[in-house]
């Protein structure tokens, strides 16, 4: 299941990598493959797409929209991307600890 999902973050071949032998999108990639492995019921994801490349970015959200619409996972984002927020169903904004509307 390990190897499956890191080949859904397009990290395969770098298995037999540590941590500090990864830039810091390859290591965001494998937070994303750790939680996405046992197929969650919630998953919270905190700038999912932060440091990653528009084009891994946008993988890495169609696996995170993959697990909601496939596998029924409910998903809470934290993004500063207005895109990715725009691919999802649903939009709170908090600005200073309030929701705004």
């Amino acid at each position: 299941m390990a190897l499956e999902a890191l080949e859904r973050v397009g990290l395969s071949t770098r298995t037999q990598h540590y941590p500090n032998q990864l830039s810091g999108g390859q290591q965001q990639r494998v937070a994303v493959a750790r939680a996405i492995v046992g197929k969650p019921e919630l998953l919270l994801a905190d700038e999912p797409t932060g440091n990653l490349d528009s084009h891994m970015g946008n993988e890495i959200m169609n696996i995170i929209e993959s697990l909601h619409k496939d596998h029924n996972t409910t998903v809470v984002m934290v993004t500063h991307d207005e895109a990715m927020a725009k691919r999802t169903e649903r939009i709170i904004r908090v600005f200073d600890g309030q929701l705004v509307h």
